[in-house]
């Protein structure tokens, strides 16, 4: 395994190193310093300040820290890391899903399925920062370490299948949580067994086996977009190398 000269550079490892304890420090400040407002429509309900820890958001931004941490590791000359961090298909399952959260949470935005972003006071200007931070910075990052690739090992192209295990028992759980919970929790509203129905049976009373039948090809859907994502980088990787 050739290593690239970028990847044995201790201040490119510093640097990495110093953006993934950032990455961390981030989502403890936001535990730390959680505030609960009302808000009929994106927040009607207090669940806690450890309920964001539900979402895919904060759970890719948490593997994308773990991810630079092994990387900054890696650089430094740990072996251990090395084997993770410099591992080519785990790196496209990391890189696709923090690009599908960004993908996501940006096309939500003009159709409202956001919360907008409000700078009036400290609170506030640190929850639209994260949201940024998780949605429009790190991932175009992400995409532009990964087209710097670490060794000229490529893409088990058997494997990438895989990319979609995590985010289907992820809405698997999300789905069955939200059906069984007192109060209901959704994190997502593509979740909702009324969503899709009110979208394509507006004003009819809903069906629930029938709307949970019509979530089955949204769900097979979203984990296609998974797949071929983490295939069109994969290609473009191992074209590279």
């Amino acid at each position: 395994m050739i290593i690239r000269p970028i990847y044995k550079n201790k201040k490119f490892g510093a640097v990495l190193l110093a953006f993934s304890l950032f990455c961390f420090a981030v989502i403890i400040h936001r535990l730390s310093y959680y505030v609960y407002e009302f808000d009929p429509k994106f927040s009607p309900i207090d669940y806690g300040k450890f309920n964001i820890l539900s979402f895919f958001t904060v759970q890719s931004n948490i593997l994308v820290a773990i991810y630079l941490l092994l990387t900054s590791l890696a650089v430094f000359g740990n072996k251990n890391a090395q084997r993770i961090a410099f591992n080519p298909t785990f790196g496209s399952f990391v890189t696709t899903y923090i690009i599908v959260t960004g993908a996501v949470y940006c096309c939500g935005i003009p159709l409202g399925f956001t919360p907008p972003f409000k700078w009036d006071n400290p609170n506030h200007f640190m929850l639209s920062f994260i949201q940024v931070l998780h949605h429009m910075i790190i991932p175009p990052l992400m995409l532009i370490l990964w087209f710097i690739p670490p060794t000229d090992k490529k893409v088990n192209k058997k494997k990438i299948w895989a990319v979609g295990l995590y985010p289907l028992v992820y809405s698997i759980f999300s789905i069955i949580r939200g059906a069984v919970s007192n109060p209901e929790f959704y994190a997502y509203p593509f979740y909702r067994p009324d969503f899709l129905w009110d979208m394509l049976f507006s004003g009819k009373p809903i069906n629930s086996a029938l709307a949970y039948l019509i979530m089955l090809p949204e769900l097979l859907i979203g984990i296609s977009l998974f797949i071929i994502i983490c295939k069109i980088l994969s290609v473009i990787r191992n074209r590279m190398v």
